[in-house]
């Protein structure tokens, strides 16, 4: 009697099993599917987040974060800053602070209200400790809570052109006290498995495979956002990004696809290839300025015409990226009388005998070293760079390594000179080229550049609330920036976003703030019609989206096999398991 219980809980614990894995492999359908499923959006990320916190700033955090978290105001598709879950604000110059009112009817996640202690806990607690920016810019900020509905910030220094940018960013999201309050914000689970105001709520985190995010039904911006689900998923090599873009198992990709695979991807009818210039990045030719011979500012400006810039751009970019003399962008400085180092090999020698270096009899002038970090399109750049100086007498010794000591290198002031990327806004800048930030650690002034007339001009800048007048003082900066040349800026960066003709909406291309962008506005067109052959796109701004696409009915056929094999093996099990009876 006891031995046939146990038969038949065996069987039945055979089949529960057979029926849990086909469970199992009918929910990652829409994770490996080579076919869009439904209005989901399957994205990648080249590199895994550590974790899920806003404040963090990394790129791939940020993209997820971004989908979950709100702030006080935000950027819209075009880049103007905008309400977010505040309805309105006012800048007051004479007291040194903002009033948000905020909107009725927002909620958590997990339907708690938001209200004025969150927007003052944010503000007072999280974001002066823990963001990247918000230690400097809102170091001793105060909130007074006016009305159930309204917060007045005072931040310890009343800094608008850098404050309110941050305000309208992940910088500043507004996290729940109710959940916060009195824990160790590091050591807590909400940053594996957090809970904002966002268009998407946190759904699962596979580490090394996938993040879901599924809709927010109470979202406060009625409508939105399209989609019901983003699948995130985590692929590390480039090649296996194209190749899952190919078949089909993509929908979107913004980072992480090198120039060479362009020529290919716009082959593809299905796809949408979209060179983007946001986020504003430069690659940029970085100077130690307290070099003894890098000092000259003479030195500078020969190494500036001693190189090809639209040679590099052919050779290394495939033509996709575009020459710049400039340190900022037209978004921030529309015109600028910015020095312009055309190719010139000639003016090169010759600002070089001037300052002092003649060839020697080696033919020689002296010799630098070039500081490279571990990354392909970087080293290629700073090898062309290399033979461009020899052959006006400047014999350039290149060193390699990784990132955490290309850093490490130029906060110790132990290079010559260096090849990087660098994001373009102004308060990075303000950061990057102003005497106070010497030697304050990585992303500071690195370069050891200092002028007084600089110094002068970001801190007008930085008080400044009338944003025309603050393009003024940003198009005085780039004019000196432009002549002493801590950097020489080579090109503009051109990120290749590719997507399925069937993604659509003005979401894409993302970059509006870094990469940290909402995907609420973006959905999946379903209507069947016959793709046009598509050509390549320009990149100095992104593509209109073609003509809607086929979206195929699944294909599904692998995944049907395993299950088929699982049930036929489940119902050998069941005979056997029979026959012992």
């Amino acid at each position: 009697m006891g031995s046939r219980k146990y038969v038949e809980g065996v069987k039945w614990l055979g089949l529960g099993s057979m029926l849990l894995v086909i469970a199992s492999v009918l929910a990652m359908i829409p994770i490996l599917s080579s076919q869009p499923q439904g209005n989901v959006l399957r994205v990648v990320l080249i590199s895994e987040p550590r974790f899920l916190d806003p404040y963090w700033g990394g790129w791939n955090t940020g993209f997820v974060s971004a989908q979950i978290f709100d702030s006080l105001l935000q950027y819209d598709v075009n880049g103007n800053i905008v309400p977010g879950l505040a309805k309105s604000y006012e800048i007051l110059p004479e007291e040194g602070a903002y009033v948000f009112v905020l909107r009725e009817g927002v909620k958590f996640h997990d339907g708690k209200p938001l209200t004025p202690e969150d927007v003052k806990f944010s503000f007072e607690v999280l974001i002066p400790n823990y963001d990247t920016f918000g230690v400097e810019y809102f170091a001793n900020t105060t909130v007074e809570i006016i009305n159930s509905s309204a917060v007045k910030i005072k931040p310890g220094k009343f800094l608008p052109a850098i404050q309110i940018p941050l305000i309208a960013s992940l910088d500043c999201a507004i996290l729940p006290k109710h959940l916060l309050e009195g824990k160790d914000y590091y050591q807590s689970d909400f940053i594996y498995k957090p809970i904002g105001t966002g268009p998407f709520m946190f759904k699962e985190w596979v580490k090394g495979s996938h993040i879901i995010l599924v809709k927010n039904p109470d979202y406060w911006d009625k409508g939105k956002p399209l989609l019901d689900q983003i699948i995130i998923r985590i692929i590390t090599d480039a090649s296996s990004i194209v190749a899952a873009l190919q078949a089909g198992e993509l929908d979107y990709v913004f980072r992480g696809l090198p120039y060479e695979v362009y020529p290919t991807l716009i082959k593809n009818p299905k796809l949408d290839v979209i060179p983007s210039l946001n986020p504003p990045y430069k690659l940029v030719v970085q100077f130690n300025c307290q070099h003894p011979i890098l000092s000259n500012k003479l030195v500078r400006q020969a190494i500036a015409y001693a190189i090809n810039k639209t040679e590099i751009v052919e050779k290394v970019t495939l033509g996709l990226a575009k020459v710049t003399y400039s340190f900022l962008t037209e978004r921030y400085a529309p015109t600028t009388n910015a020095v312009v180092y055309e190719y010139n090999p000639a003016k090169a020698e010759e600002l070089l005998d001037k300052a002092g270096y003649p060839r020697r009899g080696d033919g020689t002038r002296f010799t630098l070293e070039l500081l490279l970090r571990n990354e392909p399109e970087e080293m290629n750049v700073g090898y062309m760079i290399r033979d461009y100086l020899s052959k006006v007498g400047i014999k350039v010794e290149t060193k390699v390594v990784e990132f955490g000591t290309w850093l490490d290198l130029q906060v110790k002031g132990q290079y010559d000179f260096n090849v990087g990327k660098y994001w373009i806004v102004p308060f990075w800048h303000y950061q990057l080229f102003t005497t106070k930030y010497i030697g304050k650690g990585a992303f500071t002034n690195t370069m050891f550049y200092s002028n007084p007339e600089v110094d002068k001009l970001f801190e007008q800048w930085i008080s400044e609330t009338n944003p025309e007048k603050q393009k003024e003082l940003l198009m005085k900066i780039d004019n000196h920036l432009s002549t002493d040349l801590p950097w020489i800026p080579i090109y503009d960066i051109v990120w290749l976003n590719v997507k399925g003709k069937y993604v659509k909406g003005p979401d894409i291309p993302i970059g509006r703030y870094v990469f940290f962008d909402k995907l609420y506005n973006t959905y999946i067109e379903t209507t069947q019609v016959t793709p046009p052959t598509q050509t390549p796109t320009t990149p100095t701004s992104p593509t209109t989206t073609p003509s809607p696409t086929p979206s195929p009915a699944p294909d599904i056929m692998s995944i049907s096999t395993i299950i088929i094999v699982i049930i036929v093996l489940g119902m050998v099990v069941l005979l056997l398991l029979k026959r012992r009876k």
